[in-house]
């Protein structure tokens, strides 16, 4: 067994590592696409949240909005950073809400259909990420005009494929461990 990694109880707990610097933004852009992909998305988080007894920072859409501000990328940014309970319940909730939306994400990523209808279902998804951006990131941020001017979509198809392994069992065990970085 790895000393690194235990699981106890069913919890997985991460020693001698600590949260990424990069955590609180991978997984603000992550509910974006989840929002890009999904109507009503926050939504469905609270829902979701509710459904499996989360804590008081799913209440409601202003607390929610109070997580996600922990990204430095955001207009709106707080200078605070996640708890690892709350990266833990955020991680939860992505790899749930990607569960339902894995058809969807396996389209998009999918090379066995027509170049045409692929190109399409690109130009739509990305032109609708890319309107989230603009509306909710700071755009003077050299990340955020890089994933604006970049054609290819080579950030969105990375969080894609971030969001397509975090489906299924373990989904959340891979997405969490991403989360985190040993010391």
């Amino acid at each position: 067994m790895d000393t690194n990694y235990l699981n106890t109880t069913g919890c997985n707990t991460f020693l001698n590592c600590k949260i990424a610097t990069d955590a609180t933004k991978k997984l603000d852009f992550l509910i974006l696409v989840i929002e890009t992909l999904q109507i009503n998305a926050t939504d469905s988080f609270l829902l979701q949240a509710r459904n499996k007894g989360m804590s008081d920072d799913f209440l409601n859409r202003v607390n929610f909005w109070k997580l996600r501000t922990s990204n430095p990328l955001r207009k709106s940014y707080a200078f605070t950073s996640l708890s690892s309970e709350q990266i833990d319940s955020l991680v939860e909730l992505i790899s749930s809400m990607a569960d339902g939306l894995y058809p969807l994400i396996r389209q998009l990523l999918s090379s066995k259909e027509s170049k045409t209808l692929n190109k399409e279902r690109w130009f739509l998804f990305s032109s609708r990420l890319k309107s989230l951006v603009r509306e909710r990131m700071n755009l003077q941020r050299s990340y955020i005009t890089s994933i604006l001017d970049d054609e290819n979509n080579e950030v969105i198809r990375e969080l894609l494929v971030i969001l397509s392994l975090s489906c299924g069992p373990g989904g959340a065990n891979r997405l969490k461990a991403s989360m985190y970085h040993q010391i």
